[in-house]
């Protein structure tokens, strides 16, 4: 069963269709937006009497509202190969989960949904148009868990950033950010349009569940080199701070561009990706 997370956006969307979330234009809401003409919007059903009798020019007033409308809602996935680590999860596994998931809640939230999967260049095979999916979760889901990710870098999400459209989006950019920081600070920057949820998908096998002693051989898989290392506490200790370091950098540097990471560890809550849009940072309006 596929789950469904609640997401909200503190923005004005200027969208056609109807939909959830507070819009920009006039339509059949339930938002009061003002007084206006009855020649302007001549609808006899939202006549004010009362503003009417007080208008100076002696006008015919009606109510107007804002209408709700639906968002584009896109995931922006890393393809590389640090995605294909393995641990206490498969950081491919997490990622086909929380896109499925991600297509499932913006399915029942009556949004159009699209997918764009990066290495070093855009992975069109694996990509979905911006539309109102039905059925696209399951299987995106089985479509990520197959594929093999050997890409050498993750450059290929700067080239996404003109294909999310000229309409302002909900975008999720999943990675597990094993990149430099000035490179990722390049990539929000050019995400700036957009309201970016940045999801962190790391693995406690990466920093956590490291050995008290003993040998440990360490592969970079986008450029293959490896070393050996002997593990014990203090250096165990040196790997712990250094991703405690890069979680507080990952934080100030998103967090000062309109929101939080959500960090994606071992395994996807949907409940907790609801919790995040309840009391995360708010993007700017």
């Amino acid at each position: 069963m596929i789950p469904e997370f609640h997401y909200a956006v503190g923005w004005r969307t200027a969208g056609l269709h109807p939909g959830g979330h507070v819009g920009a234009r006039f339509g059949g809401g339930h938002e009061f937006a003002g007084h206006a003409p009855f020649l302007a919007h001549p609808d006899p059903r939202h006549l004010d009497f009362r503003a009417s009798l007080r208008d100076p020019f002696g006008q015919l007033l009606t109510r107007t509202f804002r209408q709700r409308c639906s968002i584009p809602v896109y995931v922006l996935a890393d393809l590389s190969a640090s995605m294909g680590f393995r641990g206490s999860a498969a950081k491919l596994d997490l990622l086909a989960r929380f896109a499925a998931a991600c297509a499932y809640s913006a399915y029942r939230s009556g949004d159009g949904f699209g997918f764009i999967g990066c290495d070093e260049g855009i992975r069109w095979e694996l990509c979905l148009p911006c539309r109102f999916h039905k059925g696209a979760g399951p299987e995106l889901e089985a479509r990520l868990k197959d594929f093999t990710p050997t890409g050498r870098s993750a450059g290929g999400l700067l080239e996404a950033a003109p294909h999310l459209g000229k309409r302002r989006a909900l975008v999720f950019l999943v990675s597990d950010f094993h990149f430099p920081l000035a490179w990722a600070e390049g990539l929000l920057d050019a995400l700036v349009r957009h309201d970016v949820v940045p999801v962190v998908v790391w693995d406690s096998a990466e920093y956590q569940r490291l050995p008290q002693f003993g040998l440990v051989a360490i592969e970079d898989p986008e450029t293959g080199a490896r070393r050996r290392l002997l593990m014990r506490p203090a250096l165990r200790e040196r790997f712990r701070a250094a991703f405690a370091a890069r979680r507080e950098a990952l934080i100030r540097l998103c967090a000062y561009r309109g929101r939080e990471p959500f960090f994606l560890a071992d395994q996807f809550d949907a409940d907790a990706m609801t919790r995040y849009f309840v009391s995360g940072v708010a993007p700017p309006s």
